[in-house]
């Protein structure tokens, strides 16, 4: 080997050590929170539980002559028929069986039995739909087909196949109040409603505001002080009483 070659090769064993590394600087250090806000990093344990209720828009529905399809007549659903026939809606019912109640309101013409099961098509044209099987394939059927054609669904003890809650009414002319708990906890609605019955003014309580509004309609009266006058009024007719 030439005395070239010699200095071109590498010589046997470890390369001496390279120039050292720059150093790296260091992460700047994090900010710290402010009050209120979750630590950083990762989290153990369940996520946190969204509340049923923040999600749901409470509105009443002008079901007079409109149609409302219910699938299933049984004792669980028969108040509601009752409701849904006392608001004026044209009732369908569809189901092989129904109670002796929803055969006596066919009797009368106060709405459509169809005894058979529910068949697809049977949804068309419906403001709402009311399932209450108790068969969870029918249950869905039915939610898909109302779902497909965006007409919200009460399904009665079955909220993961409907679109919409029912609620416990109280009504007291001109009042209509409505409690729901999402289901979560329809013995605690029932005794709220009851509550709630006890709680509504008596009938001549509203004579006197319809009295005091007109009043103030006739008068111009500023909106501003028309609740603290309807106050006052009924304070002194309290302390009279």
């Amino acid at each position: 080997m030439s005395a070239d070659a010699a200095e071109t090769q590498a010589p046997p064993g470890p390369h001496p050590p390279g120039p050292p590394a720059a150093a790296q600087p260091a992460p700047p250090a994090a900010e710290p929170a402010p009050p209120g806000a979750p630590a950083s990093g990762p989290v153990s344990g369940p996520a946190p539980r969204r509340e049923p209720n923040t999600d749901l828009h409470p509105l009443f529905l002008k079901l007079a002559g409109r149609r409302v399809l219910v699938v299933g007549a049984g004792p669980a659903v028969e108040r509601k028929i009752d409701d849904l026939v006392a608001a004026g809606a044209r009732v369908t019912v569809v189901a092989p069986r129904a109670t002796d109640r929803v055969r006596t309101l066919a009797s009368w013409g106060r709405l459509a039995w169809r005894a058979r099961p529910y068949e697809r098509g049977d949804a068309r044209g419906a403001w709402l739909v009311v399932s209450a099987t108790g068969d969870r394939a029918v249950q869905r059927l039915v939610f898909d087909e109302a779902n497909a054609q965006q007409t919200f669904v009460l399904a009665l003890d079955d909220p993961e196949h409907g679109s919409a809650y029912a609620a416990s009414i109280v009504r007291r002319p001109p009042f209509v109040v409505a409690i729901s708990s999402s289901g979560e906890a329809p013995a605690l609605t029932r005794l709220l409603r009851q509550v709630l019955e006890r709680a509504l003014p008596e009938e001549r309580w509203v004579s006197a505001a319809r009295a005091l509004r007109a009043r103030w309609k006739r008068e111009g009266s500023p909106h501003a002080s028309r609740f603290a006058e309807l106050v006052a009024a009924f304070a002194r007719d309290a302390t009279d009483a």
